[in-house]
Order: C-alpha cells, then sequence, then structure tokens
C-alpha cells in the first residue's frame, strides 16, 4: 500500500512518527513524507519518499512577540494565523497529492494543511498524535482552552473536534490524564524511540561515564540564558558532572559543566542520573526509557501537562519557572534522587516503555487499518461495476 504523512515540520511532532514510517518501509509498504527540507535527512534515512514544501507550511515563530514565549503563545492570534494559512496553502497541495494515488494519509492532528487536503480528496486518514490526545469531549482539552488569553477560537476547537476512525499516541496509556474519556479509536502504542545520532558526534561522552551526571535541556526551540545561569550557579562545584544545552555559551562555566548547542540525548541519557527538562513529551519519555527521574520546569504549551502528569505518577517533580532560586534547584534535585518511591516508580514506567509495541505496535495498527479501508473500497468498487 502506498501512505502519504502529514506532520507538522518540527523535532517533536516528527520524531514519534520516524521508527513506525521506517517500519513500514521495512515491511515493504511505499512510505511518502511530506515535509521540510530541514527533515529531509532524517526521511531519507529511513528510506521514506521525500517531498519537500516550503517553511510556510510550518508556524512562523518569528511572528511571535519579543516578550517570554509562554506569554506570547498564549496569543491566540498567533495560532489563527498560521492555521488559517495551513488550511488555504491546502489547495496548492491538491493535485499533486491526487497524483500520488495513494491509499491513505497519517496525520498530524495540527496539521491543517494534510488534513484539508486528504478530506478534500476522500482519502481514508488516521491520526497520529505527538503526545498526550486531545478532543474536544475530554477534560484535557479543558486544559488546552486555559492556554488561551480569552475565549478558544473555533478552529482550534473544530482542530479537536474532527477524529478518525484510528489515532495513535506515541505514550502508554498509563501516561494519558483522561484515557477513560476519548472513547474508541485509540491506540496508545508507547514511545518509539530509536538512537539515530550519529556515533561520531563532537561530544566527550567518556567524560561523564562512571560519574553522577544530571543532564539540562529545554527542548529544540527554547532558549533560557537566565535558568542557565540559575542552574550553573546551583550545581557549579558539587558532586555532579551536569551536562547542560545552551545555544548561546555563557561567558564563565563551571569546571565541572559541559555546555553545549546540541548534545546526543539518547546517549547522554544512558550515563544520567537526573534530567532537568521542560517537560516536553519526547524529553520525558526518553528520559523514562532509560529509567532517569526528572525535575521538570514548565515553559509553554502542554509541558505543564506533561509534568503534572509525570509528578502525579511519581515519575519526577516540577517547579514553576518563576519561583526558582539556586538553592531550590539543588535541593530539589538532591530530593528526587533520595526518593525511593520515585525511583520505584520510574523503574515501573520503563517496563511499561519496553513493552509497549513502539513503533512494530504503531506499523501493525496502521496496516491493520488501512487494509481494511482498501478492502472495504474493492469490495464497494466491485458493488458498483456489477450494477
Amino acid at each position: 500500500m502506498k501512505l502519504l504523512f502529514f506532520m507538522l515540520p518540527y523535532h517533536g511532532h516528527i520524531n514519534p512518527t520516524l521508527s513506525v514510517a521506517e517500519e513500514l518501509v521495512r515491511r515493504g509498504e511505499q512510505i511518502v513524507y511530506y515535509t521540510t527540507e530541514e527533515f529531509a535527512g532524517k526521511l531519507e534515512g529511513i528510506g521514506a519518499e521525500l517531498r519537500l514544501v516550503g517553511r510556510e507550511f510550518g508556524f512562523f515563530m518569528e511572528e511571535l512577540d519579543k516578550k517570554p514565549l509562554a506569554a506570547s503563545l498564549r496569543n491566540a492570534d498567533f495560532y489563527v494565523d498560521n492555521l488559517n494559512r495551513h488550511v488555504a496553502l491546502a489547495s496548492e497541495l491538491l493535485e499533486q497529492v491526487q497524483q500520488e494515488q495513494a491509499d491513505g494519509v497519517v496525520c498530524d492532528p495540527m496539521c491543517l494543511w494534510g488534513r484539508a487536503a486528504a478530506e478534500r480528496l476522500e482519502l481514508p486518514r488516521a491520526l497520529f498524535f505527538s503526545g498526550i490526545a486531545v478532543t474536544a469531549d475530554s477534560p484535557v482539552f479543558d486544559y488546552f482552552s486555559r492556554l488561551f488569553d480569552g475565549d478558544i477560537p473555533e478552529i482550534i476547537t473544530n482542530m479537536f473536534l474532527k477524529r478518525e476512525p484510528l489515532m495513535l499516541a506515541p505514550i502508554p496509556r498509563k501516561f494519558q490524564p483522561d484515557s477513560a474519556y476519548l472513547g474508541e479509536g485509540f491506540e496508545f502504542i508507547g514511545p518509539t524511540i530509536v538512537d539515530r545520532e550519529a556515533a561520531d558526534q563532537d561530544f566527550p561522552l567518556e567524560e561523564i561515564a562512571g560519574h553522577p551526571t544530571i543532564y539540562i535541556s529545554l527542548g529544540s526551540i527554547i532558549n533560557n540564558p537566565q535558568f542557565y545561569e540559575l542552574c550553573m550557579e546551583a550545581f557549579a562545584g558539587s558532586r555532579w558532572k551536569v551536562v547542560m544545552v545552551s545555544q548561546t555559551r555563557p561567558q564563565q562555566v563551571p569546571d565541572n559543566f559541559l555546555v553545549y548547542p546540541f548534545v546526543p540525548q539518547l546517549k547522554v541519557l544512558q550515563h544520567a542520573d537526573l534530567f532537568i527538562s521542560h517537560g516536553g513529551m519526547n524529553s520525558v519519555m526518553e528520559s523514562l526509557w532509560y529509567g532517569v527521574p526528572l525535575l521538570m520546569v514548565p515553559q509553554s504549551s502542554d509541558q505543564p501537562l506533561v509534568a503534572a502528569r509525570a509528578e502525579e505518577l511519581d515519575l519526577g517533580r516540577k517547579l514553576e519557572l518563576q519561583t526558582i532560586t539556586p538553592d531550590l534547584l539543588l535541593a530539589k534535585a538532591e530530593e528526587i534522587l533520595a526518593d525511593s518511591a520515585i525511583r520505584e516508580s520510574v523503574r515501573s514506567m520503563q517496563s511499561i516503555l519496553h513493552h509497549g509495541g513502539g513503533s512494530q505496535r504503531g506499523a501493525d495498527v496502521i496496516q491493520r487499518y488501512f487494509s481494511a479501508q482498501i478492502r472495504r473500497e474493492q469490495l464497494l468498487n466491485s458493488v458498483t461495476e456489477q450494477n
């Protein structure tokens, strides 16, 4: 079968789909992935066919105000402007998508240009969430509605209202806060983690091997120099080796710190004792995959929800960015690492993740669903021809 993948061009949205798409290719399916130039290398590496789209198919992050990111992302106009543009962009794809003669589409719920094109061409669709699944009739949706200043716009509500017969989430069902409200069609396949990081990346793993290590990263979008200064003050001269990701190198770096603009996260986590994270879903799942407890400092978007759920499940603790001091940061890190209940909860969740199915299960349910759609279409065509 031939399937098209439409995802928003961001690491947090694309990464969970990569090993699923790769597994489908390995099984002989034809996978065509629409994305931007930034992700071309990743997609070519898994054997998918690549269709490049322009940067306008993502969100124009530079349109955000110069105030803190969390406050800027509460501005509903930012989303409305970008989402309306995405719906309009679907028209540019219609002819190309129609010529693909695809059997179906696997689509990011937030990728309105892909969803709109697939709907207009009446292609069978499956949704692939990047983290916690959200529908308009679940309590989680109430949380997202409160993220915005003022009423939630209709285009955003509609984005969550539309469901499909198959909806995948790359997390375990236990991590979903309101799974009882979701209804049928959801498949919680667990994280789809594959280490694709180049072995020759310029990072000295030997300097942290065998040492107590704290890893600090706020993800691929957020850079917060003030927070990094707090971290350096908290852990400078401590017993820890500290790996910290910062797009800008501080003027003075403590001797026990390794500061890089990018590190091989999965390899670092294999040596880490604690992950101080923004609470992005990919980072949280990767941390738990390697059995590393979390100290989360959520910045924006769904991160407060993810952090709250992780804390509720005793997988770590969260702190509010506005209340952090160096002393509090150090004390909370020591508290987490001394907590036997957290260690046990992390071990239990790690086992759940490793037995969740991941990319194998994702490929299974996608194949099963679209094979049924193909058989249904063939049956309808046969009946039509007989009449």
